[in-house]
C-alpha cells in the first residue's frame, strides 16, 4: 500500500500549542510596565478557582464601600475620632475588603480542596460583610456600634459582630497554620506569606485586648460616646497597635512580588524579605510598647523614637534595593536608540 495521504482524506491538524503559563514569580526577560502588570492581573483572575473569585468579589464590593463612605466623608466633613464617624466605616471597608482579597490571592500557593475553599471562602466572606454591614448602619443610625448595649437590638448586633470577628480569626489562623505547614510558593513569596499572615494574626490579638478593655469600661457603666474604648492608660492608642500589624501582609507580600522582577538570585531576594519581616514586625513592637506604656502612638521628643527609625530603616533597604534592582534590570533590557 502507499503510504502517502489520500487525496479525499484531510491531513491531520497540528497539535494546538500548551496554554500559557501562569504569571511567573520569579519572571525573566523586560521587568513589567503596567500592561504586564495587567496582563498578570488578568491572569490571576483567569487562573482563580471558583470560591477565589467569590472572595475577590466581595473584597471589591467592600473597598467600593469604603471609598462610597471616604466620599461622603469628603463631602461632609467631620472628625476621625469618636465612636460614631466617618471613618469606621471608611477603614472597615478599605480594610476588610483588602484583606479578603489577599487572603483569597494567597490562598493560591496553599494546598486547599475544593470543598474545604468553598468553605473558608463562605464563612470569610459573610464574617467581613457583616462586620462592615453592621458598621454602616449603625453610623447611618447615628450610634456607636462597638460597645453598643443601648437597646435590645444594638446589644444583639453587637453580639453577633464578635462572632464574625471569631469566625474571620479562624480563617485566618487555618491559613497561617496551612502556610506553614505546605505552600507552593517560592522562598521569598512563602516567607513573606508566613510573616505577613502571623503579623494580621496579631492584630487580631491587639483587637482581642482592645474588646476585652472596652467590654471592661462597659461594666464601669462607661459612656461609648464620650470615652475612647480604645484608650489605655492615659494616651495608648490600642487602635493604632492594631492598625500596624493589620496590613503587614499586603507591604510583604507586595515587595516579595516586586524582588521576583529583579534579577536577584532569589536566595538573596529571601534574605531582603527576612530583613522587611524583621523591620515590620519591630514596628509593631514599638507601637504596642507605647500603647502599653500609656503613651501617645508618635512623640519627636521620645526615645521611643529611635526604635520607630530603627525599625523603618529595616524595612525601607529591602524596598530601595527592591526598586533599585528593578530599575537597572529595565535599563539592561531597554531598546537601543
Amino acid at each position: 500500500m502507499s503510504s502517502q495521504i489520500r487525496p479525499d482524506r484531510p491531513a491531520r491538524p497540528p497539535r494546538r500549542p500548551p496554554p500559557p503559563p501562569p504569571p511567573p514569580t520569579a519572571p525573566t526577560g523586560t521587568p513589567p510596565r503596567l500592561g504586564g502588570v495587567r496582563t498578570t492581573l488578568r491572569g490571576w483572575w483567569a487562573e482563580a478557582r471558583g470560591y477565589q473569585r467569590l472572595a475577590y468579589l466581595v473584597g471589591a464590593a467592600l473597598i467600593v464601600i469604603g471609598l462610597a463612605h471616604a466620599g461622603m466623608w469628603a463631602l461632609a466633613g467631620g472628625s476621625a475620632s469618636g465612636a460614631v464617624s466617618w471613618r469606621k466605616p471608611t477603614t472597615f471597608g478599605l480594610s476588610f475588603g483588602l484583606t479578603t482579597v489577599t487572603l483569597a490571592w494567597v490562598a493560591t500557593w496553599l494546598p486547599v480542596r475544593k470543598a474545604v475553599g468553598w468553605l473558608v471562602a463562605g464563612l470569610l466572606g459573610a464574617a467581613v460583610s457583616y462586620e462592615v454591614a453592621w458598621v454602616s448602619v449603625q453610623h447611618a443610625r447615628g450610634v456607636p456600634a462597638h460597645f453598643n448595649d443601648t437597646t435590645p437590638l444594638d446589644e444583639r448586633l453587637f453580639i453577633a459582630g464578635a462572632v464574625m470577628v471569631a469566625v474571620a480569626i479562624v480563617v485566618i489562623a487555618a491559613m497561617t497554620l496551612a502556610a506553614f505547614l505546605r505552600t507552593t510558593a517560592p522562598a521569598p513569596l512563602a516567607l513573606a506569606i508566613r510573616g505577613g499572615l502571623v503579623g494580621l494574626l496579631a492584630a487580631q490579638a491587639t483587637g482581642l485586648w482592645m474588646l476585652l478593655h472596652g467590654l471592661a469600661l462597659v461594666e464601669d457603666d462607661a459612656d461609648p460616646l464620650r470615652r475612647s474604648m480604645g484608650t489605655w492608660g492615659a494616651a495608648g492608642s490600642m487602635k493604632f497597635a492594631h492598625a500596624v500589624p493589620m496590613h503587614a501582609v499586603q507591604v510583604l507580600v507586595v515587595l516579595a512580588w516586586l524582588l521576583a522582577w529583579s534579577g536577584l538570585p532569589q536566595r538573596r531576594q529571601a534574605r531582603l524579605v527576612a530583613l522587611a519581616v524583621v523591620g515590620y514586625a519591630g514596628l509593631f513592637g514599638v507601637a504596642l510598647g507605647r500603647t502599653a506604656a500609656g503613651l501617645a502612638p508618635v512623640d519627636l521628643l521620645d526615645a521611643w523614637t529611635f526604635g520607630y527609625m530603627a525599625a523603618a530603616g529595616l524595612l525601607a533597604v529591602p524596598a530601595v534595593a527592591a526598586v533599585a534592582a528593578v530599575a537597572a534590570r529595565r535599563r539592561r533590557h531597554a531598546p537601543s536608540p
